[in-house]
This record gives structure tokens, C-alpha cells and sequence, in this order.
């Protein structure tokens, strides 16, 4: 068992600390590779969220030879009531 006082600068990390440091060598390797790999993983997570002004990227890309008023009338004489008779 390692007694080397090891300075801890966060309060979180003090605690866990105290709880971990009596652990056998190879559970504190376990461990650290097992923390060390989650510090990977959130980076491949991150590129499947939608980023801040994903939306930007699509701001002229629709192309119409019609008006804005035009487009418009075009959608609202698309809609419908959405009744319908269900049966159940």
C-alpha cells in the first residue's frame, strides 16, 4: 500500500481520493484505464449533436424562381384540416 501524501487541488478530487487510494495497484489501473477511455468517447459524441448555427449553413440554399408572397399563398393552399373519421 502506497502512504505518499499526494496533494489534491479539487474539492471532488479529494473525495474520490480518500476513498480510492487504498485500493490495490491493479484496481487503480483498472481504473485509469477505464476513466481514460470515457475522456475519449464524449469527443465522438460530440460530433453527433448538433453544433451552435448548424441551421447557418443551409441560408441560401433554397433556390425559387417565385416571391416570397407567392411561396406563401402556394403553402397555405397546401394545408388541409387534418380530419378525418377513425375507426376504432
Amino acid at each position: 500500500m502506497n502512504t505518499n501524501v499526494i496533494p489534491v487541488s479539487s474539492p471532488t478530487a479529494a473525495k474520490y481520493w480518500s476513498d480510492l487510494k487504498d485500493l490495490s495497484d491493479n484496481v487503480k489501473l483498472e481504473l485509469i484505464t477505464l476513466l481514460s477511455s470515457s475522456m475519449t468517447r464524449p469527443v465522438e459524441e460530440e460530433t453527433a449533436k448538433p453544433h451552435k448555427g448548424w441551421a447557418s449553413r443551409f441560408a441560401g440554399a433554397w433556390k425559387d424562381s417565385r416571391s416570397a408572397e407567392e411561396i406563401v399563398a402556394d403553402i397555405r393552399a397546401a394545408r388541409t384540416d387534418n380530419t378525418f373519421d377513425a375507426e376504432l
